[in-house]
């Protein structure tokens, strides 16, 4: 009985997971995260037909914010749409206090 308690709790969390990804991650939507205190990513959906399994399609938008405001370096525009999936989207391979965005997240 506790097994299947387990399996229906696990359902329960992985429809509601689903369900806030869906509201989340409509196509059109442009959603944002701040990486660092000033490393800021856009994501523009695209399409989300596998949401299901943790995948969208999108552009990114990887920027410094502080820079953009300065005139250090201008905003950006958005990548090319790629498959991205929703466990790594957030990931940060800088600084944690942010500085310049590196290469490998320009793309």
């Amino acid at each position: 009985m506790p097994e299947r308690r387990l399996d229906l709790r696990t359902r329960l969390a992985r429809k509601l997971r689903e369900l806030y990804w869906r509201r989340k991650y409509r196509p059109g939507r442009t959603v944002t995260g701040w990486l660092a205190r000033d490393i800021r990513r856009d994501v523009e959906v695209v399409d989300s037909t596998e949401i299901d399994k943790g995948i969208i399609l999108g552009k990114i938008r990887t920027w410094n914010v502080l820079y953009a405001i300065k005139g250090v370096k201008a905003e950006p525009p958005f990548s090319d749409v790629k498959r991205l999936e929703l466990e790594h989207l957030w990931d940060w391979s800088g600084e944690p206090w942010g500085g310049p965005v590196p290469e490998s997240e320009k793309d």
